[in-house]
């Protein structure tokens, strides 16, 4: 039986476009843009994942007024499945790289850039400064008080650290998100149906001149700029597309969808203007609009701010295989239930303390044998694996039987965790 998503996807739509919808659609969508970027009548508002991550990317200060958007809009908000599952997947490394590509390198640059010039350009003439007593003098101070000044940029800078690393295992934004609606998954149908229909698409592509592909007439589409930049696994704006789609078919009423990707022109033209095509998809598949919006753009008209990335801008998704994503995806839950049964029998600090100790603590009051304090560790050690996914050479060295096999004692792991906690 043919999968039920079939009959709105973009493949299937795409084929039913002419001039009764491209009419229609333009003009509704036009209408009511004006109203949509003001967020009227409380709007649905699709988050892609980069706008989350953002967060984690710009200024502690910057972030307040982030955030606040967020808070304020919460019960608009609306993550996928997918946007869910990217978050997940890359915000340890986003929170890392900010420290990494900016305090860190922050108190490294003063360092080499202030401090040891000083230190240089007095060391050069100091003979020179026997016949130049008051100046000799001042620079010595100067010397003393660029190195208290660098004593006071270190600890400042170890003390947002410590607030990073706390943020790692919670933070403001993270929780909020449990307050915003989260969809569920696509049926596993569905998702085999439209990776299929993306491949199908792909066909008519030359991988080698995307760019252009993408300014071609009803070309473009969802996920088009990770034929290369994502070969393994470049299906996750199209499934994107799909739950969107699916969502506001539900809801009956039209959403927005809020994205920074507006370089690979399969959201966005590079005029940052929607390609009109996408425009009568959505029309013919819901009877409503999608404004798909460059977040930069929004953020300044309804804000007046922007939140620039301060870390070196790179693609965040990596290679990971939908086995790994899930496998991340799993310890979260692993995580949830642990910390849960460590809330409920009163340990002290059970939300931050290294799951480690929880899973100790557990096996002391009987709850687990020592056994599963092994499973942990090695559930844990390949979490990290696939999370940081630095060493892709050992990864891709793996079976997907083995995955497979991780990915299944995982759950088993998780089903025991959340017996207990129905049991206690």
């Amino acid at each position: 039986m043919p999968s039920e998503i079939g009959k709105y996807s973009f493949g299937q739509k795409l084929k039913e476009l002419d001039l009764v919808s491209y009419i229609d659609s333009l003009r509704d969508y036009k209408e009511k843009l004006p109203g949509a970027i003001k967020l009227e009548s409380g709007i649905p508002i699709f988050i892609d994942t980069n706008v989350l991550l953002r967060y984690y990317e710009t200024s502690f200060f910057k972030r307040r007024s982030l955030f606040d958007f967020f808070e304020t809009n919460k019960e608009s908000i609306i993550l996928t499945n997918q946007v869910q599952k990217e978050f997940v997947k890359n915000r340890e490394n986003v929170i890392e790289g900010f420290f990494n590509e900016t305090l860190k390198s922050l108190g490294k640059s003063y360092k080499e850039s202030i401090a040891n010039s000083i230190q240089q350009y007095y060391n050069k003439n100091k003979k020179l400064f026997d016949d130049l007593p008051k100046f000799d003098k001042k620079i010595q101070k100067l010397q003393d008080d660029a190195d208290k000044l660098q004593d006071t940029l270190e600890k400042e800078i170890n003390s947002l650290n410590d607030k990073i690393d706390s943020a790692k295992n919670n933070d403001r934004l993270l929780s909020l998100t449990r307050e915003m609606q989260l969809l569920d998954p696509l049926p596993e149908s569905d998702i085999t149906f439209l990776k299929t229909e993306f491949d199908n698409l792909k066909k008519n592509i030359d991988p080698n001149n995307i760019k252009n592909e993408a300014t071609r007439p009803q070309v473009a589409f969802p996920g088009l700029g990770d034929i290369t930049k994502k070969p393994k696994n470049p299906y996750g704006d199209y499934l994107l597309f799909h739950e969107m789609v699916l969502c506001i078919r539900a809801n009956d009423k039209d959403a927005i969808f809020l994205t920074y990707d507006s370089t690979k022109n399969d959201w966005l033209k590079e005029d940052k203007e929607p390609h009109s095509h996408y425009v009568q998809i959505v029309f013919l598949a819901t009877g409503h609009n999608l404004f798909i919006i460059d977040a930069e753009r929004f953020f300044d008209s309804y804000l007046k701010e922007h939140f620039n990335s301060l870390i070196v801008k790179k693609e965040y998704y990596s290679q990971q295989s939908n086995e790994e994503v899930d496998f991340i995806y799993e310890f979260i839950g692993f995580e949830r239930y642990a910390r849960s049964i460590g809330e409920f029998i009163g340990m002290d600090n059970f939300g931050t303390v290294p799951l480690i100790i929880l899973i100790g603590a557990f096996i002391e009051r009987g709850f687990l044998s020592q056994q599963f304090m092994i499973e942990y560790k090695t559930l844990a050690h390949f979490r990290n694996l696939f999370l940081h996914s630095n060493d892709r050479v050992m990864i891709d060295s793996m079976s997907h039987e083995h995955i497979l096999e991780l990915l299944e004692r995982l759950r088993a792991a998780v089903d025991m965790l959340e017996h207990i906690y129905k049991n206690i």
